[in-house]
């Protein structure tokens, strides 16, 4: 399913009965986050609020990301593994490293139906609007004042002209300027070192709100560092993006419901936060760089995309269950033995992360942890837990008992210090740096262990067959009775 941008989806949804149109006020203040948390929480579909508060004539969405089956939607199938184990196949057979191939796929697929197409936008200018009169919400009581929470911020590489798509929090200051809250480890503020390499401070930089949910969802995406944003959205969406480009020579969604134009001042560093964050406690201020608004564009009776975010599961767990099955096939590529993984929803998306292996030698499990950390965005993982491969990875009772059974604590588990950790995590003390877990609960090698392995209980093949017929009857007899 391609969607042509967010009022697409929208009508999609209406007609599949799946869209809620709430008529009551709501402020932003707080309101429009709460109702938004509830009704996630509640598995209900978006919400579309029609009467804000002191902000006539404007929309908000919220909640798109539902659930598991809002990305079955928005993407048109269930098998979301498929959708990057399509074009991944047309690399498989070329006989270069990994990292060539990456660099490769621009070439690939350039005269493909995925690169990015030019297209007259459907918004204007607007010169009377500014950060102050845009529906910026405030998701907790004691959050720092009212955020863009699913704005896209846009950058472009000054040296390869490829563009980037993230999800940033973004903390309105007053009319003119807002804090864009770029860890230091993300693709955004990557892009600002190479411009200070460059010797310049000032980073042009687009905000858009309101997009297709194919390109929103590949925002909030570790995408890996060099590829083009756009080019993958096209991947996931199966047809290239419609762009325009604006000042500074930035792309945009064609679109796009607001778009917010002007940079990031490197010089300006400023308090942001606190937030009340994805880990359900409130993240600590903490200096970031000020974005500086230059011009306004928005479409006519514009929709304005927000998200809330606090204790699991949240619209960010089901983002970051979409991430895991998409990006699989990618792992499998840098880790052959992988066979699958589980970034449990309740774990945070870099909290915890089990993953299954084929074992073939001593010290594997070991070897994929490292592999696994020095991977893009599974390297914030606080904790990996490796099984073997008859291990259900999505099944928490199945790996409760691998460890149980298979860990030795001395042996088997793995503590290492001073290691890059998410800088949102709480129990961090001195962020981003904290320790990480590594738990091997795969079976042992006699070289891990010292001895063979003991054999396995199996049931007598002819024994069970007769005993499956008589438990069936059993079942059955005692299921009419």
């Amino acid at each position: 399913m391609t969607f042509k941008d967010l009022r697409d989806y929208i009508e999609f949804m209406k007609k599949k009965n799946k869209l809620i149109e709430v008529d009551e006020e709501v402020n932003v203040d707080l309101e429009i986050a709460e109702i938004t948390r509830k009704a996630t929480y509640a598995h209900l579909p978006p919400l579309l609020f029609k009467r804000i508060k002191n902000y006539e004539n404007w929309k908000i969405i919220s909640n798109v990301f539902y659930s598991m089956e809002s990305l079955y939607e928005i993407f048109g199938t269930n098998k979301l593994e498929s959708i990057s184990e399509g074009f991944l196949s047309n690399l498989s057979n070329m006989p270069i490293t990994f990292f060539d191939k990456i660099k490769s796929l621009r070439e690939i697929l350039g005269l493909g139906k995925v690169m990015p197409k030019a297209k007259t936008p459907s918004f204007k200018e607007e010169k009377n609007l500014d950060l102050a009169k845009i529906p910026a919400i405030k998701t907790w009581p004691k959050d720092a004042g009212r955020y863009l929470t699913f704005s896209i911020t846009i950058t472009k590489d000054p040296e390869t002209d490829v563009h980037n798509l993230s999800v940033y929090r973004i903390q309105i200051l007053n009319e003119k300027e807002a804090i864009i809250h770029w860890q230091a480890f993300k693709r955004g503020a990557l892009t600002a070192k190479r411009y200070l390499e460059k010797g310049t401070t000032r980073i042009p930089i687009a905000i858009v709100t309101g997009v297709d949910p194919a390109i929103a969802f590949t925002a909030a995406s570790p995408v890996p560092h060099g590829i083009d944003k756009y080019m993958f959205a096209g991947i996931l969406r199966g047809e290239g993006v419609d762009v325009t480009e604006l000042d500074d020579k930035l792309l945009v969604p064609s679109h796009s419901e607001v778009v917010l134009t002007g940079y990031v001042d490197l010089n300006d560093m400023r308090l942001e936060g606190p937030f009340g964050d994805h880990m359900g406690y409130y993240t600590p201020a903490d200096y970031y760089p000020v974005f500086k608004l230059e011009k306004v564009y928005i479409r006519e009776d514009p929709i304005f995309h927000v998200t809330s975010v606090g204790k699991p599961p949240l619209e960010d767990a089901w983002i970051g269950k979409a991430v895991e099955r998409i990006f699989l096939p990618f792992a499998k590529m840098l880790v052959p033995e992988l066979v699958d993984m589980n970034l449990p929803e309740y774990g945070l998306f870099t909290g915890i992360g089990i993953f299954s292996i084929k074992k073939y030698y001593p010290g594997q499990a070991k070897r994929v942890m490292m592999a696994l950390w020095g991977t893009g965005q599974l390297s914030l993982l606080k904790t990996i837990i490796i099984v073997d491969q008859d291990i259900d990875v999505h099944d928490i009772n199945q790996v409760i008992y691998a460890i149980a059974a298979n860990v030795d604590p001395k042996r088997d588990v793995w503590v290492i210090e001073n290691a890059l950790t998410d800088s949102l995590d709480p129990s961090v003390p001195f962020p981003p740096l904290g320790s990480k877990l590594g738990i091997d609960a795969t079976r042992k090698f006699k070289e891990e262990m010292g001895k063979e392995w003991p054999e396995e209980v199996r049931s007598d093949e002819g024994v069970a067959k007769k005993a499956d017929e008589i438990i069936n009857k059993i079942i059955k007899r005692y299921q009419t009775s």
